[in-house]
């Protein structure tokens, strides 16, 4: 017991600069998000958005242009009047897939941006106008308890590495900051969210699992780019990337999964209304 109390203080005190950014960051997450007014929430996340952007650029090794961020602020500002957000990311490479293809002026990793981070944040912000912010909660949720559990997990259990790509993240850390967001989550969706306790504990799986692998991704860029974190801007964590990696992962597997589960319950209710009509 005392050489797990041990191994948490070094912990601590090798990374206090990453809890205190981590406090502040969940404070002001839980100012916006308590404030709830959607183009509060549109706007402070279209500023994360642009930002990562900028990372992205870095770690594609992609030279930054106005064009480029013009088309982001476009896809931004779109998002907003959309019904479906998602869908204007997909029409921006679209177009400057076109336009890639037209002039033969630009690099074709041009396009990448707007694939990563730009499609997972437009799921992020969809989450949100489809679902409402108890779902941002509940997905930030799950993300952060995996996280927790993983780091913890992996520094008093760790002995597997995980994967060549992240060789500090071990197997056992993984699993147990996974069951970790099986465990909080599925009581979260239910209680808080009220989702269907079955429905619950399988969507927070796959959000954590796809919170893992978001980590990973982000971990892959770096390690191509040879950096340590894709950019400086939060003490501790590095770049929004390195933040919202998981969450941004997450975001996608959370709005497929609302998404798939809503259209089937319209579909059942349209066929047994349907069904009822014949009779």
């Amino acid at each position: 017991m005392n050489e797990i109390k041990d191994k948490l203080k070094h912990s601590f005190n090798n990374d206090k600069s990453r809890y205190i950014t981590a406090i502040l960051l969940i404070a002001a997450i839980v100012a916006i998000l308590a404030t709830n007014i959607p183009i509060v929430v549109w706007a402070v996340l279209g500023v994360v958005f642009v930002l990562g952007i900028k990372e992205s650029f870095a770690l594609y090794d992609i030279e930054d242009s106005l064009f480029s961020y013009g088309l982001a602020v476009v896809v931004w500002v779109m998002a907003f009047f959309s019904a479906r957000p998602v869908e204007c990311g997909l029409i921006a490479c679209v177009v400057l897939a076109s336009f890639m293809a037209y002039k033969q002026t630009l690099n074709a990793k041009s396009i990448m941006p707007f694939i990563y981070p730009s499609i997972p944040f437009l799921a992020l912000y969809s989450v949100y106008v489809d679902f409402g912010v108890w779902k941002i909660v509940w997905l930030i949720l799950i993300i952060a308890v995996c996280d927790i559990g993983a780091f913890f997990g992996g520094r008093l259990f760790g002995k597997n590495p995980f994967s060549p790509t992240s060789p500090n993240k071990t197997l056992e850390g993984v699993i147990i900051g996974i069951a970790s967001a099986v465990a909080i989550g599925s009581i979260a969706g239910v209680f808080m969210v009220n989702v269907n306790f079955f429905l619950a504990i399988a969507l927070s799986f796959f959000v954590a699992v796809c919170g893992v692998f978001g980590d990973l991704f982000e971990s892959y860029l770096k390690r191509r780019a040879g950096v340590k974190d894709s950019g400086k801007i939060l003490p501790g964590h590095g770049g929004i990337l390195d933040r919202f990696d998981a969450v941004l992962f997450g975001a996608v597997g959370m709005h497929f999964v609302l998404m798939f589960f809503d259209e089937l319950s319209c579909l059942s209710c349209i066929s047994k209304q349907t069904i009822e009509f014949f009779q």
